[in-house]
Protein backbone atom coordinates (compact mmCIF):
# COMPACT_ATOMS: atom_id res chain seq x y z
CA UNK A 1 0.00 0.00 0.00
CA UNK A 2 2.57 2.37 0.97
CA UNK A 3 4.11 1.56 -2.72
CA UNK A 4 0.79 2.56 -4.46
CA UNK A 5 1.13 6.16 -2.86
CA UNK A 6 4.85 6.72 -3.22
CA UNK A 7 4.24 6.29 -7.15
CA UNK A 8 4.12 9.74 -9.57
CA UNK A 9 0.53 9.48 -10.39
CA UNK A 10 -2.26 11.09 -9.30
CA UNK A 11 -4.71 9.05 -7.06
CA UNK A 12 -7.57 11.58 -8.54
CA UNK A 13 -7.26 11.82 -12.09
CA UNK A 14 -4.18 9.10 -12.97
CA UNK A 15 -1.95 11.78 -14.35
CA UNK A 16 1.96 12.01 -14.14
CA UNK A 17 3.02 14.09 -11.04
CA UNK A 18 6.24 16.32 -11.06
CA UNK A 19 5.74 18.63 -8.78
CA UNK A 20 3.51 17.28 -5.11
CA UNK A 21 0.24 19.09 -7.38
CA UNK A 22 -1.19 17.55 -10.02
CA UNK A 23 -1.01 19.81 -13.64
CA UNK A 24 -4.32 17.95 -14.37
CA UNK A 25 -6.54 18.71 -11.79
CA UNK A 26 -4.78 20.26 -9.06
CA UNK A 27 -4.73 18.00 -6.25
CA UNK A 28 -1.63 17.96 -4.03
CA UNK A 29 -0.10 14.14 -4.37
CA UNK A 30 -2.43 11.80 -2.09
CA UNK A 31 -0.82 10.09 1.21
CA UNK A 32 -1.96 7.06 3.33
CA UNK A 33 -4.45 8.44 5.84
CA UNK A 34 -3.71 7.91 9.34
CA UNK A 35 -5.14 8.96 12.49
CA UNK A 36 -3.03 12.70 12.04
CA UNK A 37 -4.55 12.82 8.61
CA UNK A 38 -7.90 12.40 9.31
CA UNK A 39 -7.86 14.67 12.42
CA UNK A 40 -5.82 17.42 10.50
CA UNK A 41 -7.99 17.48 7.39
CA UNK A 42 -11.53 17.51 9.53
CA UNK A 43 -10.31 20.60 11.57
CA UNK A 44 -9.41 22.39 8.43
CA UNK A 45 -12.64 21.66 6.54
CA UNK A 46 -14.46 22.82 9.82
CA UNK A 47 -12.73 25.52 10.91
CA UNK A 48 -12.85 27.03 6.80
CA UNK A 49 -16.83 26.15 6.90
CA UNK A 50 -17.27 27.80 10.21
CA UNK A 51 -15.10 31.21 9.52
CA UNK A 52 -16.48 31.33 5.70
CA UNK A 53 -20.30 31.06 6.72
CA UNK A 54 -19.55 33.66 9.81
CA UNK A 55 -18.25 35.86 7.44
CA UNK A 56 -20.67 35.63 4.85
CA UNK A 57 -23.64 35.89 7.33
CA UNK A 58 -22.45 39.10 9.00
CA UNK A 59 -21.84 40.72 5.38
CA UNK A 60 -25.47 39.58 4.34
CA UNK A 61 -26.85 40.47 7.87
CA UNK A 62 -25.50 44.33 7.24
CA UNK A 63 -26.03 44.50 3.28
CA UNK A 64 -28.78 42.11 2.62
CA UNK A 65 -29.79 43.69 -0.60
CA UNK A 66 -26.16 44.33 -2.10
CA UNK A 67 -25.37 41.17 -1.80
CA UNK A 68 -27.63 40.14 -3.87
CA UNK A 69 -27.19 42.35 -6.35
CA UNK A 70 -22.97 41.94 -6.50
CA UNK A 71 -24.36 37.79 -6.55
CA UNK A 72 -26.58 38.28 -9.31
CA UNK A 73 -24.24 40.48 -10.83
CA UNK A 74 -21.48 37.95 -11.35
CA UNK A 75 -19.46 38.72 -7.75
CA UNK A 76 -19.74 34.75 -7.51
CA UNK A 77 -16.57 33.97 -5.71
CA UNK A 78 -16.60 36.77 -2.90
CA UNK A 79 -20.13 35.74 -1.35
CA UNK A 80 -21.01 32.50 -0.43
CA UNK A 81 -24.01 30.57 -2.36
CA UNK A 82 -27.82 31.86 -0.84
CA UNK A 83 -28.95 28.35 -0.23
CA UNK A 84 -25.63 27.49 1.74
CA UNK A 85 -26.51 30.40 4.29
CA UNK A 86 -30.32 29.48 4.08
CA UNK A 87 -29.72 26.40 5.08
CA UNK A 88 -27.75 26.96 7.85
CA UNK A 89 -30.01 29.50 9.25
CA UNK A 90 -33.00 26.97 9.21
CA UNK A 91 -31.17 24.17 10.75
CA UNK A 92 -29.55 26.57 13.56
CA UNK A 93 -33.64 28.12 13.64
CA UNK A 94 -34.94 23.97 14.33
CA UNK A 95 -32.28 23.35 16.81
CA UNK A 96 -33.42 26.47 18.80
CA UNK A 97 -36.79 26.16 18.79
CA UNK A 98 -36.12 22.65 19.69
CA UNK A 99 -33.94 23.40 22.67
CA UNK A 100 -36.84 26.16 23.84
CA UNK A 101 -40.11 23.83 23.06
CA UNK A 102 -41.04 27.31 21.32
CA UNK A 103 -44.08 26.11 20.19
CA UNK A 104 -44.85 23.48 22.96
CA UNK A 105 -47.74 24.08 25.31
CA UNK A 106 -47.99 24.23 28.99
CA UNK A 107 -51.69 22.82 28.95
CA UNK A 108 -51.11 18.88 29.29
CA UNK A 109 -54.88 18.18 28.10
CA UNK A 110 -54.40 19.15 24.73
CA UNK A 111 -55.70 17.42 22.07
CA UNK A 112 -53.85 15.06 19.71
CA UNK A 113 -55.47 17.52 16.99
CA UNK A 114 -53.73 20.65 18.38
CA UNK A 115 -50.48 18.51 19.09
CA UNK A 116 -50.17 18.09 15.17
CA UNK A 117 -51.27 21.51 14.49
CA UNK A 118 -48.31 22.33 16.20
CA UNK A 119 -46.08 20.15 14.93
CA UNK A 120 -47.14 21.26 10.62
CA UNK A 121 -46.69 25.16 12.56
CA UNK A 122 -42.84 24.61 12.91
CA UNK A 123 -42.64 25.07 9.34
CA UNK A 124 -44.31 27.85 8.45
CA UNK A 125 -41.10 30.10 9.10
CA UNK A 126 -40.88 29.04 5.32
CA UNK A 127 -43.67 31.37 4.12
CA UNK A 128 -41.43 34.13 4.39
CA UNK A 129 -39.22 33.79 1.26
CA UNK A 130 -42.08 33.34 -0.68
CA UNK A 131 -43.45 36.74 0.83
CA UNK A 132 -40.25 38.27 -0.20
CA UNK A 133 -40.29 36.87 -3.48
CA UNK A 134 -44.04 37.73 -4.48
CA UNK A 135 -43.26 41.35 -3.25
CA UNK A 136 -40.14 42.33 -4.97
CA UNK A 137 -41.51 41.14 -8.24
CA UNK A 138 -45.36 42.99 -8.03
CA UNK A 139 -43.65 45.82 -6.57
CA UNK A 140 -39.97 45.92 -8.45
CA UNK A 141 -40.85 43.70 -11.72
CA UNK A 142 -40.08 46.42 -14.12
CA UNK A 143 -36.86 48.21 -12.49
CA UNK A 144 -33.21 47.31 -12.85
CA UNK A 145 -34.58 44.50 -15.49
CA UNK A 146 -33.87 41.46 -12.75
CA UNK A 147 -35.05 38.16 -13.69
CA UNK A 148 -37.73 35.82 -11.63
CA UNK A 149 -34.53 33.67 -10.63
CA UNK A 150 -32.62 37.18 -9.54
CA UNK A 151 -35.65 37.89 -7.75
CA UNK A 152 -35.14 34.37 -6.05
CA UNK A 153 -31.67 35.24 -4.86
CA UNK A 154 -32.63 38.47 -3.17
CA UNK A 155 -35.80 36.79 -1.32
CA UNK A 156 -32.89 33.80 -0.13
CA UNK A 157 -30.15 36.39 0.82
CA UNK A 158 -33.09 38.48 2.82
CA UNK A 159 -35.01 35.62 4.36
CA UNK A 160 -31.85 34.35 5.74
CA UNK A 161 -31.53 37.70 7.54
CA UNK A 162 -35.27 37.52 8.60
CA UNK A 163 -34.50 33.80 10.37
CA UNK A 164 -30.79 35.32 11.68
CA UNK A 165 -33.03 37.77 13.24
CA UNK A 166 -35.48 35.17 14.72
CA UNK A 167 -32.75 33.59 15.90
CA UNK A 168 -31.56 36.71 18.21
CA UNK A 169 -34.64 37.12 18.99
CA UNK A 170 -35.41 33.18 20.85
CA UNK A 171 -31.86 33.71 21.83
CA UNK A 172 -32.64 34.72 25.46
CA UNK A 173 -34.71 31.65 26.12
CA UNK A 174 -32.01 29.31 26.04
CA UNK A 175 -30.36 30.74 28.64
CA UNK A 176 -33.48 30.20 30.95
CA UNK A 177 -36.58 28.24 29.26
CA UNK A 178 -39.89 27.97 30.84
CA UNK A 179 -43.43 27.03 29.66
CA UNK A 180 -44.32 30.83 31.52
CA UNK A 181 -41.65 32.76 29.63
CA UNK A 182 -41.72 30.96 26.45
CA UNK A 183 -45.86 31.67 26.43
CA UNK A 184 -45.18 35.69 27.61
CA UNK A 185 -42.17 35.83 24.41
CA UNK A 186 -44.92 34.68 22.32
CA UNK A 187 -47.31 36.79 23.70
CA UNK A 188 -45.23 40.02 22.98
CA UNK A 189 -43.05 38.93 20.13
CA UNK A 190 -45.93 39.44 17.81
CA UNK A 191 -45.67 42.98 18.34
CA UNK A 192 -42.06 43.90 17.20
CA UNK A 193 -41.37 41.28 15.04
CA UNK A 194 -43.43 42.08 12.67
CA UNK A 195 -41.58 45.49 12.32
CA UNK A 196 -38.29 44.07 12.44
CA UNK A 197 -38.52 41.52 9.18
CA UNK A 198 -40.60 44.33 7.24
CA UNK A 199 -37.33 46.55 8.12
CA UNK A 200 -35.35 44.03 6.62
CA UNK A 201 -37.29 43.48 3.61
CA UNK A 202 -37.30 47.22 2.84
CA UNK A 203 -33.43 47.25 3.89
CA UNK A 204 -33.11 44.87 1.23
CA UNK A 205 -35.32 46.00 -1.52
CA UNK A 206 -33.61 49.73 -1.44
CA UNK A 207 -30.38 48.15 -1.72
CA UNK A 208 -30.76 45.80 -3.95
CA UNK A 209 -32.45 47.86 -6.69
CA UNK A 210 -30.39 51.20 -5.49
CA UNK A 211 -33.14 53.40 -4.78
CA UNK A 212 -32.30 56.68 -4.09
CA UNK A 213 -33.36 57.11 -0.25
CA UNK A 214 -34.17 60.73 -0.41
CA UNK A 215 -36.31 60.87 -3.42
CA UNK A 216 -37.76 57.42 -3.95
CA UNK A 217 -38.05 56.23 -0.12
CA UNK A 218 -41.59 55.14 -0.36
CA UNK A 219 -40.80 52.55 -3.13
CA UNK A 220 -38.90 49.90 -0.76
CA UNK A 221 -41.83 51.12 2.00
CA UNK A 222 -44.25 50.30 -0.38
CA UNK A 223 -42.15 47.04 -1.44
CA UNK A 224 -42.41 46.00 2.74
CA UNK A 225 -45.88 46.74 3.24
CA UNK A 226 -47.12 43.94 0.54
CA UNK A 227 -44.33 41.75 1.83
CA UNK A 228 -46.45 42.35 4.99
CA UNK A 229 -49.77 41.56 3.54
CA UNK A 230 -48.37 38.49 1.53
CA UNK A 231 -46.84 37.38 4.49
CA UNK A 232 -50.29 37.66 6.64
CA UNK A 233 -52.29 35.98 3.41
CA UNK A 234 -49.89 32.94 2.73
CA UNK A 235 -50.47 32.27 6.55
CA UNK A 236 -54.11 32.23 6.54
CA UNK A 237 -54.00 30.03 3.85
CA UNK A 238 -51.01 27.74 5.26
CA UNK A 239 -52.79 27.80 8.81
CA UNK A 240 -56.13 26.58 6.79
CA UNK A 241 -54.43 24.02 5.19
CA UNK A 242 -53.04 22.36 8.35
CA UNK A 243 -56.12 22.24 9.67
CA UNK A 244 -57.67 20.59 6.73
CA UNK A 245 -54.88 18.13 6.67
CA UNK A 246 -54.76 17.61 10.76
CA UNK A 247 -58.83 16.84 9.99
CA UNK A 248 -57.84 14.20 7.00
CA UNK A 249 -55.82 12.29 9.77
CA UNK A 250 -57.90 12.40 12.36
CA UNK A 251 -60.65 11.49 10.75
Amino acid sequence: MDEYFDAGVCRNCGASLQTRFCPACGQKKAERFGVGHLRDEAWEKLRWFEADMLKAAFKVALRPGQVARDYVLGQRKNHVHPLKLLLAAIVVLLLVIAQTDYLSSSDPTLSRAIVLVQAYSKWSFSLGIIAVLVASNLAFWRRGGFNFVEHMVLATYTHFVIIVANIINLSPLLVHSTPERVAAHRAYGVYYMGWVEAGIVCLAFGQFFAINWRRQWWWPVAGAALFWLVKQGLFYLYARAVIRIVLAQLS
